[in-house]
């Protein structure tokens, strides 16, 4: 994330500290070795030179106190005034403004601005040159007392080492402090950035979520029609002849690749979680599941190879599991558009449950493989560019994670790991068979506001025995089971102007038997007993089935 101010405040505070201990550490020895030199002058009285630098000594302890304690400010001007206190004192004592005594200001002007500030650093400028044109006034006129020693080269090495080595280190220390900010501001700007990418794509995402969405459900309406009437052409197919056989199986071919493309649609505009409603389950069981629907998705000329390692026990919903799979065919299908071998398999550790999808097709190269991930991207003029990036989507939410190994020609490996569970492996009861006629007819009340899709309900309905009320909204709805006492289920979308699926749920008499249907969401309170959810597009089967479930009687407590 982009530094706050507080945090570039505490970096600043951290740099003047490192930099504080710095000088007085190079100030300590640089007085060491000026008391050293000074007491290797003959001409330098002894008592003088120890009395000299035993002060700088003491007040370099004072300030290194100070600086201990956190008071950075008043440590600099403790050091500062005592370098120029001295520095002044020379000049008087030793010999008026000579250049190594001059120069000796200018690091006092520098020390105090890297350590204070700018406008402290003018200031003591303005004080140093005011002071050394009173010192040039006096030394001309004579005025000044007599040295206390005559010019010594010994002092003059001295002072200038002092005033170099204190220059180095200021001006390394500024530089580094400068390199660090510099940093510091460069990798800020590139969180900065970041973010700002990350929250672009979250508001493009979000908007790609509601388009796709809606176009999800459009289309699960529509291909809810188109099954329902290749069901209807499929019970006269023996006028049909095999032409229209052939049609027919082409018609549920291409239905079936469109739901699956729904599917992924309708991921990626759906807000909820994969994990949402997961339970134990054998991925083997899954993958066999799936062994007789992708010979038809995949062709003739793709086999299908399976290695399933036994206790593969997963904690996600069976149809996240099967959509991962399907999507990893689909794409193993068209990278070998000449046939070749999918290979599906399964091993087992401790902890991981590996699910691995490989195909000998044309592989890909490694910055095709940067982004297959990303939704909407793809090689091919007719992908859709959702098949893979739903895949990561899902894995991700399952808590697991998805490896590929790919190259050019050496075809394409996925390998998917999710976290083991030791948790019993949960088996679906059986779909009950309808009930018998009821006496006095059975009424479904049929909720949606598509009339293709709507129409097709009815027939399915009507063909199996029941009686169909259609209407075209939750606030009809409403009105008729006010009127009729004698509904035996209500069928209703969840996606509906005025009054959608969720709030006619929660305005039904208690215990109505209820099927839930939509192409886009899913009900935000959890299926009760009487409740079921079945997902677009529909097909007959899955319908009377959930139908047959909501009314069925209910079992005696145990």
């Amino acid at each position: 994330m982009p530094l706050r101010r507080a945090e570039l405040e505490q970096l600043d505070r951290d740099d003047r500290a490192r930099l504080l201990g710095r000088l007085t550490i190079a100030m300590i020895v640089m007085a060491v070795l000026g008391a050293v030199a000074s007491l290797l002058e003959p001409r330098n009285h002894a008592d003088v030179t120890l009395f000299f630098y035993g002060v700088v000594i003491a007040w370099l302890a004072v300030v290194a106190l100070v600086a201990r304690h956190g008071r950075l400010a008043l440590a600099a001007w403790l050091l500062t005034s005592m370098f120029w206190v001295l520095i002044a004192a020379v000049t008087v004592l030793f010999g008026g403004m000579q250049g190594q005594n001059a120069a000796c200001f200018g690091v006092c002007v520098l020390l105090l601005g890297s350590l204070v500030g700018g406008r402290a650093a003018i200031g003591l400028a303005l004080v140093s040159t005011a002071w050394c044109g009173l010192i040039a006034v006096l030394e001309r006129g004579g005025h000044l007392p007599t040295p206390l020693a005559p010019y010594s080269p010994v002092n003059a090495w001295a002072a200038t080492t002092i005033t170099l080595v204190l220059t180095a280190v200021l001006l390394a220390s500024a530089l580094a402090a400068h390199g660090r900010l510099r940093d510091r501001a460069d990798r800020s700007a590139r969180e900065r950035d970041e973010a700002l990418r990350r929250s672009f794509e979250g508001q493009k995402m979000e908007v790609v979520g509601r388009v796709t969405a809606g176009i999800a459900h459009d289309f699960n309406n529509l291909l809810t029609v188109i099954g329902s009437v290749g069901e209807a052409l499929r019970a006269e197919v023996s006028t049909l002849g095999p032409d229209g056989v052939e049609l027919l199986d082409s018609l549920d071919e291409a239905t079936s690749r469109a739901t699956l493309i729904t599917r992924q649609l309708t991921s990626f505009g759906r807000s909820t979680s994969a994990s949402a409603g997961a339970t134990a389950v054998d991925v083997g069981v899954v993958l066999e599941g799936l062994a007789r629907l992708l010979p038809p998705l995949l062709g003739p000329r793709i086999t299908v190879d399976r290695d399933l390692a036994p206790g593969a026990v997963v904690a996600a919903p069976r149809a996240s599991l099967e959509q991962i799979v399907l999507n990893l065919a689909v794409n193993a299908r068209q990278a070998m558009p000449e046939g070749g071998r999918l290979r599906l398999a399964t091993t087992v550790d401790a902890t991981t449950v590996t699910v691995i999808a490989e195909d000998d097709g044309v592989g890909m190269p490694p910055e095709v493989q940067a982004r297959i991930f990303e939704p909407f991207f793809s090689t091919r003029p007719t992908g859709s560019g959702l098949g893979l990036a739903t895949v990561h989507r899902l894995v991700t939410e399952l808590g697991g994670r998805i490896v590929v190994d790919s190259a050019p020609g050496r075809g394409t490996r996925f390998a998917i790991a999710l976290p083991r569970s030791a948790a019993a492996v949960v088996t679906p009861a059986p779909r009950a068979t309808p009930p018998p006629m009821l006496a006095g007819g059975r009424r479904v009340l049929v909720v949606e506001d598509d009339p293709l899709t709507r129409r097709s309900i009815v027939r399915w309905l009507a063909s199996a025995g029941f009686e169909p009320i259609p209407v075209a909204d939750g606030v009809e709805a409403l009105g008729v089971v006010r009127a009729i006492t004698d509904l035996s289920c209500v069928v209703s979308d969840l996606a509906m102007p005025r009054l959608d699926g969720d709030d006619l749920r929660a305005r039904l008499p208690g215990g109505t038997p209820l099927v839930m249907i939509s192409g886009d969401r899913q009900p935000t309170v959890p299926l009760g007993e009487r409740v079921r959810f079945v997902p677009k597009p529909l097909t007959r089967e899955a319908l009377l089935a959930a139908i047959a479930e909501v009314t069925a009687p209910s079992r005696p407590a145990e």
